[in-house]
């Protein structure tokens, strides 16, 4: 296996581990708030984006596990620097995604303005997208050995 897909594999379980730490240091901050009866937390903003980036970050870890996973299979469909691009991107995004969106929860945007943090996530989603899209892509073209038709096979 290649460098490049261990590093997706192994940064994947790191990123799902952090956030699964995460949204467990979030549930007993939810506890807290529940048994001190702090309504104001519990509906707002905050909360929200925190829970938001938890669910959001282990399902792009999911992701970058399945990139890893899949390279031997993509190397016979793409160029090597096609499947690097798209594996730097999908890390890149990953990172500056769920990191915008944490940001986001403490630094809330102000009405009639898209803020910093807010930019920062969508930039890193748009690229996270992006790389997991060209992926796809990728598996839905013909590749080298499907060129062959069926009765040329038979």
């Amino acid at each position: 296996m290649p460098k490049i897909a261990r590093t997706l594999v192994g940064f994947g379980f790191l990123w799902m581990s952090t956030w699964a730490t995460f949204g467990a240091l979030l549930g007993a901050r939810l506890n807290q708030a529940i048994l001190n009866e702090e309504t104001p937390w519990l509906n707002s903003l905050q909360r929200s984006l925190l829970r938001s980036a938890h669910a959001h970050m282990n399902g792009m870890a999911l992701a970058l596990i399945a990139l890893g996973l899949s390279y031997m299979a993509a190397r016979r469909r793409a160029s090597e620097r096609t499947l690097i691009t798209c594996s730097l991107g999908a890390l890149i995004g990953t990172v500056v995604f769920g990191g915008g969106l944490l940001l986001e929860a403490f630094f809330p945007p102000t009405r009639g303005q898209i803020s910093w943090a807010s930019a920062l996530t969508a930039v890193g989603g748009v690229v996270h997208l992006l790389a997991i899209g060209l992926w796809g892509i990728i598996f839905l073209g013909r590749g080298p050995q499907s060129t062959a038709t069926w009765t040329e096979t038979q």
